[in-house]
């Protein structure tokens, strides 16, 4: 609750892990959204034309929260994570 005694939203991607993203930001990657697989084209092409590379990555379903229903579970264990870094010129 907040302080004003109204419960504070609960938004699913909180606590949920995303596999490989320890080792992805070692390697200077940041993690950008979270969504559908459909849709992950979209962003890698907007990122790219930004002059960023991109990498996708899974969720680890059993990371999920209590926040998340079992129709949650089920959709967004199918999601992906978008990572970006800067393109570098060595």
């Amino acid at each position: 609750m907040n302080r004003a005694g109204v419960a504070a939203p609960v938004y699913c991607a909180e606590g949920i892990q995303v596999l490989r993203a320890p080792t992805l930001a070692v390697d200077g990657w940041a993690q950008r959204t979270v969504t559908d697989p459909a849709r992950i084209g979209e962003l890698e092409d907007l990122y790219v034309s930004l002059g960023f590379e991109t990498m996708t990555t899974g969720l680890d379903p059993s990371s999920f929260g209590e926040a998340c229903t079992t129709c949650a579970v089920s959709a967004c264990a199918t999601y992906v994570a978008l990572f970006t870094r800067k393109i570098t010129t060595d």
